[in-house]
């Protein structure tokens, strides 16, 4: 680990969707903020700038742990989480790797964004009765049975995103859990 204010964190990066021996090729060491102060963004940032600045912040998806917790965005222009007010000290990463030094955080480019609402659907459906999966799509629209890119939030169309409640975001892993204070990794029970 690093100095007094800092921590040294290994970041490996991993190509295809598990992270297993020999599926990495390339690591990197980042400096971070030991009281969490760094965002996510900023360890994305510095990630970026030690493997040599060939992607951006903006291409990496960021996961820690046996899980793979993603931290942050989770695709390509994912509106969902501010990576740049979105702060480590929110995590328990940090203590974790403190207590397990050997473990690391991992990096992957980002995937793209999923289908928008409705269209998966509509071309499952068309190339289930070997039917054109596009001209379903479009007359899927046509008919109003899915949603109009024009009316549709970012990633997919030009209205603006409403982020759902932070519960959900919890739920659905785009924030980490809120523990209670005097919970620590740091603190075996």
């Amino acid at each position: 680990m690093g100095g007094k204010d800092s921590v040294e964190v290994t970041v490996k990066v991993a190509f295809g969707h598990a992270v297993r021996e020999g599926a990495t090729v390339q690591s990197a060491k980042v400096s971070l903020a030991s009281d969490g102060s760094d965002s996510v963004h900023d360890l994305k940032s510095k990630t970026a700038a030690a493997l040599g600045g060939s992607v951006t912040a903006e291409d990496l998806l960021l996961s820690f742990g046996p899980n793979e917790r993603k931290l942050g965005r989770q695709y390509v222009g994912d509106p969902t989480v501010d990576e740049k007010a979105l702060l480590l000290s929110a995590y328990t990463i940090l203590a974790w790797l403190q207590r397990f030094p050997h473990w690391y955080l991992t990096a992957r480019l980002l995937p793209p964004p999923p289908p928008p609402p409705g269209v998966a659907i509509q071309k499952a459906a068309a190339t289930a009765e070997q039917k054109d999966p596009d001209a379903a799509v479009a007359d899927a629209r046509a008919k109003g049975d899915i949603p109009k890119i024009s009316d549709l939030p970012l990633p997919w169309g030009p209205k603006p995103f409403v982020p759902p409640p932070a519960a959900e975001l919890i739920a659905a892993g785009y924030l980490p859990p809120r523990y209670p204070e005097s919970s620590s990794p740091l603190v075996d029970c």
